[in-house]
């Protein structure tokens, strides 16, 4: 059940947006890690203490099917390797900067900076996936295709906060009330729930309106899913949730939290839009970027869904360099130029349309 609702999770681009910016919110994230909406499918990601990690673009690993891909950090330039510089000689710095230093070799001294700066960006990203994988099995995204970082094992000791609207009475109420319809399943006929309110560590017959707080567990066989409910000052009500046994609970979760969605006690935040300003124009700080052509909506999506092909032409409608294509899709910017000059022999101008490339420009740039 679990792994069907992942794939059809992993269909709703617009979806895995909005959940990833939830992650973002200071009841997970705690502020070490901020997020960027640079465009509809890319998201700039920052750490507070060593500023850009990278971005989340999105990766079509299936037809119809997407999964974030996490891109290195763009190289760093030198205006911006002051700013970090007393702290990377602080965490940093090795005895071959320092022994350059002694010698005044300010080059030297400024490379190994620099490329100290970039394995702590490289670092905090490896550090920053642990973290958003850690956070999206929260709303139910779990085996995203990703870096092989997570143990695998199958089980679980979990605990995180998720807000509602409501009461704790209410939700112990409905609760309640949920647990009855899924005993009737096959699957959960052993399901074993308990109410306790204050002062009361037996099940509670009835649920005042006014408790606070309310604490329920749920057992089936030798797994056990907690949820302390708490009020909030602001209002609201805050789940204190702890999974302990087998990945099992993941689904039981995700049914809980389905249902709070339903009955509207929970909700992903709008996507906003990006403002024209924050559009990201270039992949590395020395490209340009090309005018996007204006063409038919989706166009790519008449051409057969092979490889790559509708990926590439969708950046190339956007405007978007062989180079900068290229990073998206993980093949060069030589095949990139390659297989769009072959698509337009096959499906003509008006689908591959006529552009200035980077690439080329570049090219002809290099000495002979």
């Amino acid at each position: 059940m679990a792994s069907i609702q992942n794939q059809n999770l992993l269909t709703n681009p617009s979806r895995l947006t909005s959940t990833i910016l939830t992650c973002f919110q200071s009841i997970y994230n705690q502020g070490v890690f901020s997020c960027t909406l640079v465009e509809s499918d890319v998201l700039q990601i920052n750490c507070q203490k060593w500023g850009d990690i990278g971005k989340i673009v999105y990766l079509e690993i299936l037809p119809g099917k997407i999964a974030p891909r996490f891109e290195s950090p763009q190289s760093i330039s030198p205006g911006e390797l002051p700013k970090y510089e007393n702290l990377i000689r602080e965490e940093c710095l090795g005895p071959r900067g320092r022994l350059a230093e002694l010698f005044g070799q300010k080059d030297v001294v400024d490379q190994t900076l620099s490329q100290a700066l970039y394995e702590k960006r490289l670092q905090r990203q490896q550090e920053f996936k642990v973290w958003l994988i850690s956070r999206l099995q929260i709303f139910g995204y779990r085996n995203l295709y990703l870096d092989p970082i997570s143990n695998g094992l199958n089980k679980i000791d979990e605990h995180f906060d998720f807000p509602i609207k409501g009461t704790p009475a209410q939700f112990g109420v409905m609760l309640r009330q949920f647990v009855q319809t899924l005993q009737i399943q096959n699957d959960y006929i052993k399901l074993v729930s308990q109410v306790l309110l204050p002062d009361c560590r037996k099940d509670a017959g009835s649920i005042p309106p006014d408790s606070n707080p309310v604490e329920v567990k749920l057992s089936l066989l030798k797994n056990i899913l907690s949820i302390h409910a708490h009020a909030l000052p602001s209002g609201g009500t805050l789940l204190r949730v702890c999974l302990n046994g087998e990945r099992v609970l993941w689904e039981l979760w995700d049914m809980i939290r389905d249902e709070l969605e339903k009955l509207g006690w929970f909700s992903l935040p709008v996507i906003p839009e990006v403002p024209a300003s924050k559009v990201s124009q270039t992949t590395t700080n020395i490209e340009e970027q090309s005018q996007p052509i204006k063409s038919i909506p989706e166009i790519w999506m008449t051409i057969p869904d092979v490889g790559p092909n509708r990926e590439i032409l969708r950046h190339w409608h956007k405007g978007l360099t062989c180079d900068q294509i290229a990073v998206r899709v993980s093949l060069s910017a030589k095949t990139i130029l390659n297989r769009v000059n072959k698509l337009r022999k096959e499906f003509g101008a008006e689908v591959v349309p006529y552009r200035k490339s980077n690439f080329i420009k570049e090219s002809r740039k290099k000495p002979s």
